[in-house]
């Protein structure tokens, strides 16, 4: 199929398809060529190895109507160990064009090389890991077909985008490349990012950047905040703190880890009184302005904590997790997930100043789970539905679902609400998104946007961009080759930040990747409109 698509912010944008994997790393993938001789191109590895006797096809990505590119293993199953070579080839004609690199793998013991995008002039390889399928090397191939000059080649590493923030004229994206932090800013014009109008923040002072944890606007300016230090932009230059800001960040020691547990233990545990007290006085119970008995439930005075220190809701999660109605007096909704694992309770407090009140989220039954993952059911699940992202939108706080999806775990997928006037939720159950958690939410008047992902065993996949009615709760999915961990709307345009970096999704519903990404010399870019 070929993947021409035209966007508003890049004259011809070619977004790659990606190909179904295949169960990780199974060597009956691929397609067998050592005697078919697949667009001449066992015949041309024959002329540069008389002995090779074996070659396959890895993977396959068209980038035009007449012209895909092909990445060969040879050297027999299960092909990881290469060498491997990457051909330019007319599928219409069945044609060899040229061959564009041989690409070496970066462990032939455990390493496999697949093709991540491809495009005019371009190609990505990506080097997974064969048994978690976790990224070991990321190289991009630039190549001139008319040329007889090698391919150009740059290692790079993605920027994974966490959130978006919106300040004066320009949106602000936190993001991660290896162990740093890195901060992206797009300017805005008439509703869409400025061709030429941005930057990336690799450092402040002179030092890389910490992987940021959460940014806000406070005091009209841009603060983004990390476990050991705080960064800030005044709208004209930016400045760091260094130190840990207490009013989201607590201690990261125990307070009961100073003492042996036979210390602890004496006095008829005088001691462990003493440093368990400290230990939820840091977990901030009191932020969430009410610590006695619920009426639906008895949690106890420590009715928002983990059952552990190291588990306990970080301040600024637990402050994010607030949805103040009024101050005076007390009235909040606070989204909970009580505990970790599959028995997790999982729901909405609402809270006064003198009462509280649990309201749990309705877990499907097996019929939900019949009528909507068919396959999971026949074979029996343990269903671990949770409340996950969140927004509050109206009198409406409406959120989407998360759940572990192996080893025998499973969940339905949906995005749902909790009418804060009705004290009822509400679930819109949808085979199109039965299968997926979510990953991220924006809710608006006529569309709830969900960013799907499935949780498996030690791996995590796209799912794309779900579009859900909230009238009817039909679903349209987009294609969307990155998981998606933020979702902001511009003008008639969804940006997406992700795994790979930002993605548009324009009004004709096409998702195309703006960047940052790398050209020949090595310089980050971004795909805007000429």
């Amino acid at each position: 199929m070929s993947c021409i698509t035209k966007s508003v912010f890049s004259v011809l944008l070619l977004i790659a398809c990606i190909s179904p994997a295949g169960a990780w790393w199974d060597p009956d993938y691929v397609t067998d060529i050592s005697t078919t001789n697949l667009y001449g191109i066992t015949a041309a590895l024959k002329k540069e190895d008389l002995e090779l006797d074996q070659a396959a096809i890895i993977a396959t990505r068209r980038i035009s109507a007449d012209r895909a590119v092909v990445l060969v293993g040879t050297g027999g199953s299960p092909w990881w160990s290469g060498p491997f070579g990457l051909f330019l080839v007319d599928p219409l004609s069945g044609k060899l064009i040229k061959k564009i690199a041989a690409v070496t793998s970066i462990d032939p013991r455990n390493a496999m090389p697949d093709i991540k995008t491809a495009g005019p002039g371009y190609v990505t390889i990506v080097h997974e890991d064969v048994d978690y399928a976790t990224e070991l090397a990321r190289r991009k191939y630039f190549f001139n077909e008319l040329s007889t000059a090698p391919a150009t080649l740059q290692s790079y590493k993605p920027v994974k985008i966490n959130s978006i923030t919106r300040f004066n004229d320009s949106l602000y994206f936190t993001g991660q490349q290896g162990e740093n932090g890195v901060i992206i800013r797009l300017g805005l014009k008439n509703g869409k990012p400025a061709a030429g109008d941005w930057g990336i923040i690799k450092n402040i002072s002179g030092e890389n950047l910490t992987p940021i944890t959460f940014s806000k606007i406070e005091r009209d300016v841009l603060r983004m905040y990390t476990p050991s230090e705080t960064y800030a932009f005044d709208g004209k230059a930016w400045s760091r703190t260094k130190g840990v800001d207490a009013r989201y960040f607590r201690p990261e020691k125990d307070p009961c880890s100073r003492f042996s547990t036979d210390e602890l233990m004496k006095n008829n545990g005088f001691l462990y009184d003493k440093c368990d007290k400290e230990r939820h006085t840091q977990g901030d119970a009191a932020l969430v302005g009410y610590e006695g008995r619920c009426e639906t439930e008895n949690p106890g005075k420590y009715a928002w904590l983990h059952n552990s220190y190291t588990g306990i809701l970080e301040r600024h999660a637990l402050s994010a997790s607030l949805i103040d109605i009024s101050k005076t007096p007390l009235r909040r909704f606070f989204v909970w997930n009580s505990a970790a694992g599959y028995e997790a309770v999982t729901g909405i407090y609402d809270i006064k100043g003198n009462s509280c009140k649990f309201y749990p989220m309705p877990v499907p039954g097996k019929d939900i789970l019949k009528r909507y993952r068919p396959d999971r059911a026949a074979h029996g699940c343990g269903l671990n539905d949770k409340l996950g992202p969140f927004q509050k939108f109206g009198d409406r706080i409406w959120f989407c679902k998360n759940f572990y999806g192996g080893e025998g775990q499973c969940g339905v997928g949906a995005a749902g609400f909790f009418d804060t006037k009705a004290k009822v939720f509400e679930i819109l159950y949808s085979s199109q998104t039965a299968k997926w958690s979510c990953s991220a939410i924006l809710a608006e008047e006529n569309t709830v946007w969900m960013g799907l992902q499935h949780i498996g065993e030690g791996s995590v996949s796209s799912g794309g961009l779900a579009a859900v009615n909230p009238a009817t709760g039909e679903a349209v999915i987009h294609e969307v080759p990155s998981g998606i961990s933020a979702i902001e709307r511009i003008g008639d345009s969804i940006v997406l930040g992700g795994d790979e970096g930002i993605y548009i999704l324009n009004a004709a519903g096409q998702a195309l990747f703006l960047g940052p990404d790398v050209n020949k010399d090595g310089n980050y870019q971004f795909n805007f409109l000429e």
